[in-house]
């Protein structure tokens, strides 16, 4: 059974937090909580996490009803168990559908473009970008010619570089590191613009609508929910 939306809890993935602040922080009767970027690396660990956050803020605010701001993310919130108004999460593979707008764009152009490497702000902000990654984290662990070594064989089955502009005031940095990104690596660069609409969902709603997976009370979400649409 489906709380009356009102009192909304958002638990989100750290990289989403601008993107969701600009929406949540005008609503008083939104709260949100950040987890962190990471944890989309390791979906064991991260569907840990979200549980003991679910179990948290379903036992000391049972008023609100949750919804996270995750996709699918490789299984990692398939096995959540709802609590006691259940459990609302996005029907998307991943969060590149929600700088989208929606799954259908994405298919759009995953069809008109495979072998594309999304970046967002957000990663590239976090240095979670593939040279960001290689800098700091591969170059200190195994050396800079391993480092690139190791990037360009995850990218390899990749032939573009893409940058999702959100049209923002500060987008030049983001483009030109995303242009740094494909150049460097040997790939091609390509620039789409975002969305802020399914952004908006999340923190607004109508929660009951196909863009939505619900999970009932005290069941658990099925990765099965995330390729069917609701009637």
């Amino acid at each position: 059974m489906r709380k009356k939306q009102g009192n909304k809890l958002i638990i989100a993935c750290g990289s989403l937090k601008a993107d969701l602040q600009g929406f949540g922080n005008q609503d008083p009767s939104v709260h949100l909580h950040f987890m962190p970027q990471n944890l989309h690396r390791y979906p064991d660990k991260m569907r840990e996490e979200l549980q003991q956050a679910i179990d948290y803020y379903d036992r000391e605010e049972p008023d609100k009803i949750i919804v996270l701001g995750y996709g699918l993310c490789s299984n990692g919130v398939a096995g959540l168990l709802a609590g006691r108004n259940g459990l609302y999460i996005p029907r998307v593979h991943d969060c590149i559908s929600l700088y989208l707008g929606g799954v259908e764009r994405y298919h759009a152009h995953f069809s008109s473009r495979p072998g594309t490497y999304y970046l967002t702000r957000s990663w590239i902000e976090n240095a979670k970008d593939p040279l960001g990654l290689m800098e700091n984290e591969y170059k200190e662990r195994v050396g800079a010619e391993l480092a690139k070594e190791t990037i360009e064989w995850e990218l390899k089955n990749y032939e573009y570089i893409c940058y999702i502009d959100p049209g923002t005031e500060n987008s030049v940095f983001y483009r030109d590191r995303a242009k740094e990104n494909a150049k460097v690596l040997g790939k091609k660069y390509l620039e789409i613009k975002g969305s802020d609409d399914f952004f908006r969902k999340i923190v607004y709603g109508p929660y009951n609508s196909k863009d939505f997976v619900f999970v009932e009370p005290n069941q658990t979400s099925n990765y099965k929910n995330f390729f069917k649409q609701e009637k």
